[in-house]
Parts: structure tokens; C-alpha cells; sequence
């Protein structure tokens, strides 16, 4: 089962991980992710592992940074894998690991492979 905004797409897999899929040339805002945390309580609402595909055209900004890095604001989100691959993408993640200091786990990856082996970790 999934649900589809203007934005993104997302799933359960298995009931082991929420996954999302942007869309391109999108930016993500907080207004986003309060609808997809309604959307995750919908599919299962139980706290598993994240992992987010980012197109190379899509981007957010430093309001939803400071905004996702809280626990509370992200309730279903046990750890947050991301796949992204276009430059203002790895800013954006070195400024949220070096500056944002989230509650959760989180990691940055270019190989979808790559951050679905890290994910496994956090699923039980």
C-alpha cells in the first residue's frame, strides 16, 4: 500500500521501513512533512527506519533542517537513510550533520543499495 502527494510517493515495505520517493525538481517544506508523518500513521504507524530517494533536482531548506532533526516533529522515524545525488544535495546534508544535530540516527548515501544495507541495522 502507498499514498501519493503532488511531492512524493510513500510506502511501507514489508512493514519494516517507510520509503519515499521524491519527486524532482520539489522543494520539501515542514508543511510536507507534517503531511507525511499523517501519512505514515496512516499506512502503520509504528516507528521504523526511513529511507528517502532525493531526484537531483529536488532540495528543501533550513527551516525543515532545523524542523526534521526533532524527534517529536518526526514520531515515526526511528533512523533516516537519504539518496541523494546532486552537489546543493550533499551541502544541504553536510550542513544538517555538522550543524543540526538530530535525535536520530542519520546518514547520507548516493547508492540506494548502500543505505538500505545501513537501514537494516535499526529494523527489528
Amino acid at each position: 500500500m502507498f499514498k501519493i502527494t503532488p511531492k512524493y510517493k510513500v510506502s511501507v515495505s514489508e512493514n519494516s521501513y517507510y520509503f519515499i520517493e521524491l519527486e524532482d525538481d520539489v522543494e520539501f517544506e515542514v508543511k510536507d512533512l507534517k503531511q507525511l508523518v499523517e501519512l505514515e500513521k496512516e499506512l502503520s504507524g509504528k516507528i521504523l527506519p526511513v529511507l528517502v530517494v532525493c531526484p537531483p533536482n529536488a532540495t528543501t531548506n533550513n527551516e525543515l533542517l532545523d524542523y526534521i532533526s526533532k524527534n517529536k516533529n518526526n514520531p515515526f522515524s526511528k533512523a533516516d537513510a537519504f539518496v541523494i545525488f546532486s552537489l546543493a544535495q550533499k551541502i544541504l546534508a553536510n550542513v544538517y550533520i555538522k550543524l543540526k544535530n538530530s535525535e536520530r540516527p542519520v546518514k547520507f548515501f548516493t547508492k540506494k543499495e548502500d543505505a538500505l544495507k545501513w537501514l537494516t541495522q535499526f529494523i527489528d
